[in-house]
C-alpha cells in the first residue's frame, strides 16, 4: 500500500507540483507542457473510441453479408485431368494442380460439390498435399455458388475495431512521451548551462573596484 501511496503521490506531482520557491521558469514551462499533452490525449479518447466504432460498424456489416451469402459445402476431390474439371482461376494464387505452393504444404486441386439447385460443380480449392482424389473437404461458396474465402468471424470487427482504437492511442502516448524527453533533454542542457554560470560567478567572483583615492 504503501508503494501505491508513493507512486501516485509522484504521479501528480508531475501535474501539480508542490510550491517551491526554487521552482525555475523551465519547471513552470515542463509543467505546462505535461498539461498540455495530458488535455491532447484525453481529447483524443473520444476521437480514438469512434474511429473504433466506425471500423467495427463497418466490418459488422461486411461481416454479416458474407455469412449471409457464403455457405460451407463438402466438395470431393477429383483426380488431375477429370472430365469437366477446371484448369485455371481461383481465389488464390496457388499453382495449379499438384504443384505445391512455396509458402505452405498445400496444393490447388479440381473438387466436385453440389450446389444449391442440385446440380454438381467443379472448381479449384486449395487441399493438403497428401490428399487424394475421392477425399473430402469443406469448401466455402458463394451465393453463385462459387469458391470464395470463409465469412468473416463474427468477432473480427470488435477486434480490428478495438486494435484500431489502441494503436491511436499508443500513437498517441508515444509522440507524448518523445516530445517530453525531447523537451527536457532541452531544458536540462539550460538549466545546467544556468547553473555553470551561477557556480563561475560564485567561484571565482569578480573583483571589487578599489575606492578612488584622493590625494
Amino acid at each position: 500500500m504503501a508503494v501505491r501511496t508513493g507512486a501516485f503521490r509522484r504521479a501528480i506531482g508531475l501535474f501539480v507540483p508542490p510550491r517551491s520557491e526554487l521552482r525555475r521558469g523551465s519547471d513552470r514551462l515542463e509543467v505546462a507542457v505535461r498539461w498540455v499533452l495530458l488535455l491532447a490525449g484525453l481529447l483524443l479518447l473520444p476521437v480514438a473510441l469512434a474511429a473504433g466504432g466506425e471500423v467495427t460498424a463497418r466490418l459488422g456489416a461486411q461481416a454479416a453479408v458474407e455469412q449471409g451469402e457464403r455457405r460451407p459445402v463438402v466438395a470431393e476431390v477429383l483426380p488431375a485431368g477429370s472430365p469437366g474439371a477446371p484448369v485455371g482461376g481461383d481465389v488464390t494464387s496457388a499453382p495449379l494442380l499438384g504443384g505445391a505452393d512455396p509458402a505452405s504444404d498445400v496444393v490447388r486441386a479440381p473438387v466436385r460439390w453440389i450446389a444449391a439447385d442440385g446440380l454438381p460443380r467443379t472448381g479449384l480449392a486449395r487441399v493438403p498435399d497428401t490428399t487424394r482424389p475421392g477425399d473430402t473437404r469443406v469448401l466455402w461458396v458463394d451465393a453463385a455458388d462459387r469458391p470464395t474465402p470463409p465469412p468473416m468471424p463474427p468477432t473480427a470487427p470488435g477486434a480490428h475495431g478495438a486494435m484500431v482504437t489502441a494503436f491511436l492511442l499508443v500513437i498517441d502516448l508515444t509522440a507524448s512521451l518523445v516530445l517530453l524527453a525531447g523537451l527536457r533533454h532541452v531544458l536540462d542542457r539550460s538549466r545546467l548551462r544556468s547553473w555553470e554560470r551561477a557556480w563561475r560567478r560564485f567561484s571565482d567572483p569578480e573583483p571589487e573596484p578599489e575606492p578612488d583615492r584622493q590625494h
